[in-house]
Protein backbone atom coordinates (compact mmCIF):
# COMPACT_ATOMS: atom_id res chain seq x y z
CA UNK A 1 0.00 0.00 0.00
CA UNK A 2 1.47 3.39 -0.88
CA UNK A 3 2.43 5.40 2.15
CA UNK A 4 0.41 8.35 0.90
CA UNK A 5 -2.73 6.35 1.67
CA UNK A 6 -1.79 5.48 5.24
CA UNK A 7 -3.39 6.97 8.32
CA UNK A 8 -2.09 7.02 11.89
CA UNK A 9 -0.18 9.03 14.40
CA UNK A 10 3.27 9.65 15.83
CA UNK A 11 6.75 8.37 15.28
CA UNK A 12 6.40 7.52 11.66
CA UNK A 13 2.65 7.47 11.34
CA UNK A 14 0.10 9.68 9.70
CA UNK A 15 -0.21 11.17 6.28
CA UNK A 16 2.46 12.03 3.85
CA UNK A 17 0.86 14.71 1.82
CA UNK A 18 -2.74 15.72 2.40
CA UNK A 19 -1.89 19.35 3.03
CA UNK A 20 -3.46 22.77 2.69
CA UNK A 21 -4.15 24.51 -0.60
CA UNK A 22 -1.44 26.66 -2.16
CA UNK A 23 -2.69 30.16 -1.28
CA UNK A 24 -1.00 31.34 1.89
CA UNK A 25 1.33 28.36 1.97
CA UNK A 26 5.00 28.09 1.08
CA UNK A 27 7.07 25.85 -1.15
CA UNK A 28 10.77 25.13 -1.49
CA UNK A 29 13.59 24.77 -3.95
CA UNK A 30 15.56 21.86 -5.30
CA UNK A 31 19.34 21.82 -5.56
CA UNK A 32 20.10 18.17 -4.93
CA UNK A 33 18.29 14.86 -5.46
CA UNK A 34 19.33 11.67 -3.67
CA UNK A 35 19.31 8.31 -5.43
CA UNK A 36 18.20 4.88 -4.37
CA UNK A 37 21.60 3.74 -3.12
CA UNK A 38 21.49 5.68 0.15
CA UNK A 39 19.94 5.13 3.55
CA UNK A 40 16.27 5.93 3.98
CA UNK A 41 15.20 8.39 6.66
CA UNK A 42 11.61 8.81 7.87
CA UNK A 43 10.74 12.35 8.95
CA UNK A 44 7.61 12.65 11.07
CA UNK A 45 5.92 15.78 12.45
CA UNK A 46 3.31 15.09 15.15
CA UNK A 47 1.21 17.58 17.09
CA UNK A 48 0.61 16.72 20.78
CA UNK A 49 -2.45 18.04 22.63
CA UNK A 50 -1.87 20.72 25.27
CA UNK A 51 -0.97 19.20 28.63
CA UNK A 52 -0.12 15.79 27.16
CA UNK A 53 3.59 16.33 26.56
CA UNK A 54 4.77 14.17 29.47
CA UNK A 55 2.45 11.31 28.57
CA UNK A 56 3.56 11.46 24.94
CA UNK A 57 7.24 11.51 25.96
CA UNK A 58 6.68 8.36 28.03
CA UNK A 59 4.96 6.68 25.09
CA UNK A 60 7.72 7.78 22.74
CA UNK A 61 10.35 6.16 24.93
CA UNK A 62 8.59 2.81 24.53
CA UNK A 63 8.21 3.38 20.80
CA UNK A 64 11.92 4.19 20.56
CA UNK A 65 12.75 0.80 22.10
CA UNK A 66 10.36 -0.97 19.75
CA UNK A 67 11.78 0.54 16.56
CA UNK A 68 15.29 -0.66 17.42
CA UNK A 69 14.04 -4.21 16.83
CA UNK A 70 12.89 -3.42 13.28
CA UNK A 71 14.84 -4.89 10.38
CA UNK A 72 17.37 -2.45 8.99
CA UNK A 73 17.04 0.09 11.81
CA UNK A 74 20.10 2.35 12.04
CA UNK A 75 19.34 5.23 14.43
CA UNK A 76 16.66 7.59 15.73
CA UNK A 77 16.43 11.16 17.00
CA UNK A 78 13.44 12.71 18.77
CA UNK A 79 13.13 16.52 18.88
CA UNK A 80 10.48 17.80 21.33
CA UNK A 81 8.21 20.67 20.36
CA UNK A 82 9.63 24.13 20.99
CA UNK A 83 6.86 26.73 20.46
CA UNK A 84 6.61 29.19 18.83
CA UNK A 85 9.51 28.19 16.56
CA UNK A 86 8.51 24.53 16.35
CA UNK A 87 4.98 23.46 17.30
CA UNK A 88 5.38 19.77 16.43
CA UNK A 89 7.42 16.94 17.85
CA UNK A 90 9.83 15.76 15.15
CA UNK A 91 10.92 12.13 14.94
CA UNK A 92 13.81 11.23 12.63
CA UNK A 93 14.27 7.49 12.01
CA UNK A 94 17.00 6.10 9.76
CA UNK A 95 16.89 2.68 8.09
CA UNK A 96 19.39 0.82 5.95
CA UNK A 97 17.10 0.74 2.90
CA UNK A 98 13.85 2.23 1.66
CA UNK A 99 12.21 -1.21 1.84
CA UNK A 100 13.18 -1.48 5.53
CA UNK A 101 11.63 1.92 6.21
CA UNK A 102 8.39 1.02 4.47
CA UNK A 103 8.24 -2.34 6.27
CA UNK A 104 8.44 -0.50 9.60
CA UNK A 105 5.70 1.93 8.59
CA UNK A 106 3.40 -1.00 7.69
CA UNK A 107 4.30 -3.24 10.64
CA UNK A 108 1.56 -4.48 13.02
CA UNK A 109 3.76 -3.70 16.04
CA UNK A 110 3.85 -0.04 15.10
CA UNK A 111 0.13 -0.02 14.36
CA UNK A 112 -0.62 -1.26 17.87
CA UNK A 113 1.46 1.49 19.46
CA UNK A 114 -0.22 4.13 17.30
CA UNK A 115 -3.68 3.05 18.38
CA UNK A 116 -2.60 3.51 22.00
CA UNK A 117 -1.27 7.07 21.58
CA UNK A 118 -4.10 8.43 19.43
CA UNK A 119 -5.94 10.24 22.33
CA UNK A 120 -2.81 12.29 23.08
CA UNK A 121 -2.51 13.75 19.59
CA UNK A 122 -4.09 16.56 17.65
CA UNK A 123 -4.80 15.92 13.99
CA UNK A 124 -2.75 13.61 11.80
CA UNK A 125 0.99 13.36 11.34
CA UNK A 126 2.91 14.39 8.25
CA UNK A 127 5.48 11.84 7.08
CA UNK A 128 8.19 11.94 4.44
CA UNK A 129 10.89 9.50 3.39
CA UNK A 130 14.27 10.91 2.37
CA UNK A 131 17.13 8.95 0.83
CA UNK A 132 19.95 10.95 2.34
CA UNK A 133 23.66 11.57 2.41
CA UNK A 134 25.11 11.56 5.96
CA UNK A 135 27.62 14.31 6.62
CA UNK A 136 28.96 16.59 9.31
CA UNK A 137 26.69 19.64 9.06
CA UNK A 138 26.44 22.65 11.35
CA UNK A 139 23.59 23.42 13.70
CA UNK A 140 20.72 24.59 11.51
CA UNK A 141 17.19 25.91 11.51
CA UNK A 142 15.29 23.85 9.00
CA UNK A 143 12.05 23.98 7.06
CA UNK A 144 10.59 20.67 5.87
CA UNK A 145 8.62 21.48 2.71
CA UNK A 146 6.26 18.97 1.05
CA UNK A 147 4.99 19.87 -2.39
CA UNK A 148 2.53 18.07 -4.66
CA UNK A 149 3.27 19.03 -8.27
CA UNK A 150 0.53 19.13 -10.89
CA UNK A 151 0.95 16.01 -13.09
CA UNK A 152 2.87 16.80 -16.25
CA UNK A 153 4.43 19.96 -14.79
CA UNK A 154 7.49 18.30 -13.25
CA UNK A 155 9.98 19.88 -15.67
CA UNK A 156 8.45 23.31 -15.07
CA UNK A 157 8.72 22.72 -11.35
CA UNK A 158 12.42 21.88 -11.69
CA UNK A 159 13.04 25.04 -13.68
CA UNK A 160 11.12 27.12 -11.16
CA UNK A 161 13.02 25.47 -8.30
CA UNK A 162 16.33 26.39 -9.90
CA UNK A 163 15.17 30.01 -10.02
CA UNK A 164 14.19 29.86 -6.34
CA UNK A 165 17.57 28.33 -5.45
CA UNK A 166 19.37 31.19 -7.19
CA UNK A 167 17.43 33.82 -5.23
CA UNK A 168 17.52 32.17 -1.79
CA UNK A 169 21.24 31.42 -2.03
CA UNK A 170 21.85 35.18 -1.74
CA UNK A 171 19.87 35.47 1.49
CA UNK A 172 21.76 35.98 4.81
CA UNK A 173 22.42 32.76 6.68
CA UNK A 174 21.53 30.42 3.81
CA UNK A 175 23.16 26.99 4.15
CA UNK A 176 21.55 24.85 1.46
CA UNK A 177 18.86 22.36 0.56
CA UNK A 178 18.45 18.60 0.27
CA UNK A 179 15.54 17.32 -1.81
CA UNK A 180 13.84 14.01 -2.44
CA UNK A 181 11.80 13.66 -5.60
CA UNK A 182 8.66 11.47 -5.50
CA UNK A 183 9.34 7.77 -4.89
CA UNK A 184 6.99 5.49 -6.86
CA UNK A 185 4.88 3.39 -4.55
CA UNK A 186 6.15 5.21 -1.45
CA UNK A 187 5.30 8.91 -1.65
CA UNK A 188 3.96 11.18 -4.36
CA UNK A 189 5.32 14.48 -3.07
CA UNK A 190 8.57 16.38 -3.46
CA UNK A 191 10.19 16.80 -0.03
CA UNK A 192 12.73 19.55 0.55
CA UNK A 193 14.82 20.38 3.62
CA UNK A 194 15.71 24.07 3.53
CA UNK A 195 18.44 25.05 6.00
CA UNK A 196 19.49 28.43 7.40
CA UNK A 197 21.85 29.20 10.26
CA UNK A 198 19.20 30.74 12.55
CA UNK A 199 15.41 30.89 12.96
CA UNK A 200 15.47 34.62 12.18
CA UNK A 201 17.24 34.13 8.85
CA UNK A 202 14.99 31.21 7.91
CA UNK A 203 11.87 33.20 8.71
CA UNK A 204 13.30 36.19 6.88
CA UNK A 205 13.43 34.17 3.67
CA UNK A 206 10.08 32.42 4.15
CA UNK A 207 8.33 35.78 4.68
CA UNK A 208 10.29 37.73 2.08
CA UNK A 209 8.60 39.59 -0.83
CA UNK A 210 10.93 37.81 -3.27
CA UNK A 211 9.70 34.40 -2.18
CA UNK A 212 6.08 35.53 -2.20
CA UNK A 213 6.52 36.64 -5.81
CA UNK A 214 8.07 33.30 -6.74
CA UNK A 215 5.17 31.43 -5.12
CA UNK A 216 2.64 33.44 -7.09
CA UNK A 217 4.53 32.55 -10.23
CA UNK A 218 4.22 28.82 -9.42
CA UNK A 219 0.47 28.68 -8.72
CA UNK A 220 -0.17 26.74 -11.91
CA UNK A 221 2.62 24.26 -11.16
CA UNK A 222 1.92 23.24 -7.55
CA UNK A 223 -1.36 21.69 -6.45
CA UNK A 224 -0.62 21.64 -2.72
CA UNK A 225 2.27 22.47 -0.42
CA UNK A 226 3.03 22.41 3.30
CA UNK A 227 5.88 23.83 5.38
CA UNK A 228 6.91 22.84 8.90
CA UNK A 229 9.76 24.38 10.87
CA UNK A 230 12.36 22.54 12.94
CA UNK A 231 14.71 24.39 15.27
CA UNK A 232 17.48 21.81 14.86
CA UNK A 233 18.08 18.12 14.61
CA UNK A 234 19.12 17.42 11.03
CA UNK A 235 22.81 18.04 11.69
CA UNK A 236 24.79 15.11 10.33
CA UNK A 237 21.74 13.56 8.62
CA UNK A 238 21.76 15.47 5.36
CA UNK A 239 24.36 17.21 3.25
CA UNK A 240 23.50 20.94 3.29
CA UNK A 241 26.72 21.85 1.46
CA UNK A 242 28.05 24.33 3.96
CA UNK A 243 31.81 24.89 3.61
CA UNK A 244 33.78 22.91 6.18
CA UNK A 245 35.56 26.06 7.33
CA UNK A 246 32.28 27.50 8.60
CA UNK A 247 31.65 24.76 11.17
CA UNK A 248 31.86 25.78 14.83
CA UNK A 249 35.38 25.26 16.22
CA UNK A 250 35.78 22.38 18.71
CA UNK A 251 36.92 24.67 21.54
CA UNK A 252 33.42 26.16 21.78
CA UNK A 253 31.93 22.73 22.42
CA UNK A 254 34.67 22.09 25.01
CA UNK A 255 33.61 25.26 26.84
CA UNK A 256 29.97 24.18 26.64
CA UNK A 257 30.68 20.73 28.09
CA UNK A 258 32.86 22.17 30.87
CA UNK A 259 30.17 24.61 32.00
CA UNK A 260 27.50 21.91 31.81
CA UNK A 261 29.45 19.12 33.47
CA UNK A 262 31.00 21.02 36.37
CA UNK A 263 27.78 21.62 38.39
CA UNK A 264 26.59 18.04 37.75
CA UNK A 265 29.82 16.57 39.10
CA UNK A 266 29.84 18.92 42.09
CA UNK A 267 26.27 18.00 43.02
CA UNK A 268 27.19 14.32 42.83
CA UNK A 269 30.25 14.87 45.01
CA UNK A 270 28.21 16.74 47.63
CA UNK A 271 24.99 14.73 47.75
CA UNK A 272 25.45 11.35 46.02
CA UNK A 273 28.90 9.99 46.76
CA UNK A 274 28.31 9.52 50.48
CA UNK A 275 25.19 7.45 49.70
CA UNK A 276 27.26 5.13 47.51
CA UNK A 277 29.89 4.54 50.17
CA UNK A 278 28.84 0.91 50.60
CA UNK A 279 29.86 0.20 47.00
CA UNK A 280 33.34 -0.40 45.68
CA UNK A 281 35.06 2.56 44.08
CA UNK A 282 34.74 0.99 40.60
CA UNK A 283 30.95 0.55 40.74
CA UNK A 284 30.30 3.83 42.53
CA UNK A 285 32.28 5.79 39.95
CA UNK A 286 30.48 4.00 37.12
CA UNK A 287 27.07 4.97 38.49
CA UNK A 288 28.19 8.57 38.94
CA UNK A 289 29.47 8.72 35.37
CA UNK A 290 26.27 7.25 33.97
CA UNK A 291 24.22 9.89 35.77
CA UNK A 292 26.56 12.69 34.70
CA UNK A 293 26.56 11.75 31.04
CA UNK A 294 22.80 11.22 30.98
CA UNK A 295 22.00 14.61 32.50
CA UNK A 296 24.66 16.35 30.42
CA UNK A 297 23.33 14.95 27.15
CA UNK A 298 19.78 16.01 27.95
CA UNK A 299 18.73 18.56 28.98
CA UNK A 300 21.88 20.48 30.00
CA UNK A 301 23.70 20.61 26.65
CA UNK A 302 20.41 21.12 24.79
CA UNK A 303 19.60 24.15 26.93
CA UNK A 304 23.12 25.59 26.76
CA UNK A 305 23.21 25.09 22.98
CA UNK A 306 19.95 26.98 22.62
CA UNK A 307 20.94 29.82 24.94
CA UNK A 308 24.43 30.17 23.45
CA UNK A 309 23.46 29.49 19.84
CA UNK A 310 24.38 33.07 18.88
CA UNK A 311 27.95 32.26 19.91
CA UNK A 312 28.34 28.61 18.86
CA UNK A 313 27.13 29.30 15.33
CA UNK A 314 27.11 33.09 14.81
CA UNK A 315 24.84 34.33 12.00
CA UNK A 316 26.40 35.53 8.80
CA UNK A 317 27.78 39.05 9.24
CA UNK A 318 28.14 38.81 13.02
CA UNK A 319 30.72 41.04 14.73
CA UNK A 320 34.25 39.71 14.88
CA UNK A 321 34.05 40.17 18.66
CA UNK A 322 31.20 37.64 18.96
CA UNK A 323 33.58 34.77 19.77
CA UNK A 324 35.26 36.82 22.50
CA UNK A 325 31.95 37.91 24.01
CA UNK A 326 30.70 34.34 24.13
CA UNK A 327 33.90 33.06 25.72
CA UNK A 328 33.71 35.76 28.38
CA UNK A 329 30.10 34.88 29.12
CA UNK A 330 31.03 31.22 29.56
CA UNK A 331 33.94 32.12 31.86
CA UNK A 332 31.66 34.38 33.90
CA UNK A 333 29.11 31.58 34.31
CA UNK A 334 31.86 29.19 35.36
CA UNK A 335 33.17 31.72 37.89
CA UNK A 336 29.70 32.12 39.41
CA UNK A 337 29.33 28.35 39.67
CA UNK A 338 32.72 27.98 41.37
CA UNK A 339 31.89 30.72 43.87
CA UNK A 340 28.48 29.22 44.57
CA UNK A 341 29.82 25.73 45.19
CA UNK A 342 32.62 27.14 47.35
CA UNK A 343 29.94 28.54 49.67
CA UNK A 344 27.88 25.34 49.53
CA UNK A 345 30.90 23.23 50.48
CA UNK A 346 31.50 25.45 53.49
CA UNK A 347 27.83 25.27 54.46
CA UNK A 348 27.50 21.47 54.31
CA UNK A 349 30.93 20.97 55.83
CA UNK A 350 32.12 18.68 53.05
CA UNK A 351 35.47 17.06 53.72
CA UNK A 352 37.74 14.49 52.14
CA UNK A 353 35.28 11.68 52.94
CA UNK A 354 32.70 13.24 50.66
CA UNK A 355 35.23 13.21 47.83
CA UNK A 356 36.04 9.53 48.27
CA UNK A 357 34.55 8.56 44.89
Amino acid sequence: MPMADQRGTAAGAGRLADTADLPGQRSGSVTETADGSRHATILTHTRVRDGQGAAFASWQQRMSVLVTRATGFVSQQVIPADPPVQDDWVIIQRFATRDDAQAWLESPERAGMLAEVQPLLQGEDAISVMQDVPSAAPRTSTAVIRTRVVPGREDQFRQWSAEVASVQSRMPGYIGTATQEPIPGVQDQWVTLLAFDSPAHLRGWLDSPDRAALLRKARAIMARTDTKLVQSGFEGWFDFRRPAGEKPPPWKFNYLILVGLYPIVMLEVLFLNNKLGWMSLAFGSLIGNIISVGILGWPVVAILSKVMGWWIQPPTGASRFTDLKGALVMLAVLAVLVAGFFLVVRYVGADAKVLRL
